[in-house]
């Protein structure tokens, strides 16, 4: 019977660690709402680092309603086409109030949905580190334009391949990015 336990325990160890040393490849830690802080490079290292073919970068505020619309449909394309799936909160690291509403909101949509946070760093507010943040990570043959409720899909080799904006989706519904998607992401996730 201990035996049994014994086994049971390394067992669970292993299957929740097989996040963590992901994270911990990038020397990444948690805070108490289970949040990972990451710059630019931290993400690139997470792509690097996952077990699946592509990683997908979700950005999200709880403040912005595409963000809530889409979420969904960004769950099940990284469902889907077996994604590593990040949502990117740029909310300020120190406002545990935002955040904590938003985690308990994400985690209600999906239980063991990976949070991460952009570092604060130097800039001071929300909108200055993401413009720094898209600035960074935005490949010269995509516009860098400053929006959420975008899709940032990396390979494994740490390369942007695509990154979303609103102008991807404005002949359609707004509330619905489903066609964006499946013009812009699938193709690249069929290959």
């Amino acid at each position: 019977m201990y035996k049994n336990f014994i086994l049971f325990y390394f067992l669970i160890l292993l299957v929740s660690n097989k996040s963590f040393s992901q994270k911990n490849n990038c020397n990444l830690t948690n805070d108490l709402n289970n949040v990972i802080k990451v710059n630019k490079d931290d993400i690139l290292c997470l792509a690097k680092n996952t077990n699946k073919n592509k990683t997908l970068i979700y950005t999200f505020g709880i403040w912005c309603s595409p963000c809530i619309l889409h979420l969904p449909n960004a769950i099940k394309l990284a469902e889907d086409y077996n994604l590593d799936l990040y949502v990117l909160l740029i909310d300020k690291e120190n406002d545990t109030k935002t955040i904590k509403i938003t985690v308990n909101y994400l985690k209600k949509i999906k239980k063991d949905i990976n949070i991460a946070i952009l570092k604060d760093e130097t800039e001071k507010g929300r909108n200055k580190k993401y413009k720094r943040f898209l600035k960074r990570i935005t490949p010269s043959q995509f516009e860098n334009i400053n929006g959420m409720s975008k899709y940032i899909l990396i390979n494994k080799k740490g390369v942007v391949i695509m990154e979303t904006t609103w102008k991807d989706d404005k002949d359609n519904d707004w509330r619905d990015d489903s066609k964006m998607i499946s013009k812009k992401i699938i193709p690249l996730l069929k290959t």
